[in-house]
């Protein structure tokens, strides 16, 4: 079997109409007067909606994420665990100023700033050692705030919450992890993060 060593590469996300759903959805965020199938959607609204819930659970109360959720699922399966990691990601790309297409969302934490890494190298450390779905969505809100005006890669931020969700539940589960290394969240992330910060 071919190892794909491609760690920017999606696993989760990989329909074409699904990374598109995530696109538009982002885009009406920053839109008071958006339309979507006829309706119209202020998306502004949404996002201050959606930065005062709790994730997951809270998120999963809101228009913005019922939305999200019935575009996705019409294009990809969605599991309870997929479920969850949608909020999760809905909760962080609310505090997103744009979408950046280059380069992976780790690759992004790790490209230099005045000489240094946006993420430093403790905190993307704190990132990576996150253990629960609340730790990890809090981290990612402060990395994806360091990036400003810069922006970040969307689908591949998606992707990843959704691998880093099912790798947890995986493990809650005791099921073992990937055999494969770079099938796995936290080694993909690293190879990324430190390709970029040398």
């Amino acid at each position: 079997m071919m190892v794909n060593r491609d760690t920017s590469k999606e696993l989760v996300i990989t329909n074409s109409d699904a990374q598109k759903a995530l696109l538009e959805w982002f885009d009406i965020l920053s839109d008071r007067y958006a339309s979507q199938g006829g309706k119209q959607i202020n998306g502004r609204a949404w996002r201050a909606e959606l930065r005062r819930m709790e994730p997951p659970f809270g998120v999963m109360m809101c228009e913005g994420y019922s939305v999200l959720l019935r575009q996705l699922s019409v294009h990809m399966p969605l599991s309870a665990v997929n479920k969850m990691a949608l909020a999760i990601f809905i909760s962080v790309a609310v505090h997103i100023k744009k979408h950046c297409p280059e380069g992976s969302f780790a690759a992004q934490l790790g490209e230099k700033k005045d000489e240094k890494p946006f993420l430093s190298s403790l905190r993307f450390q704190r990132l990576q050692q996150a253990r629960d779905p609340d730790t990890f969505s809090q981290q990612l809100i402060r990395a994806v705030k360091i990036r400003e005006d810069k922006g970040v890669n969307i689908i591949s931020l998606a992707d990843s919450i959704f691998l880093w969700m099912r790798e947890w539940q995986d493990s809650q589960e005791h099921i073992p992890p990937q055999s494969h290394p770079f099938a796995r969240n936290r080694i993909r992330w690293a190879n990324e993060y430190i390709s970029s910060s040398r």
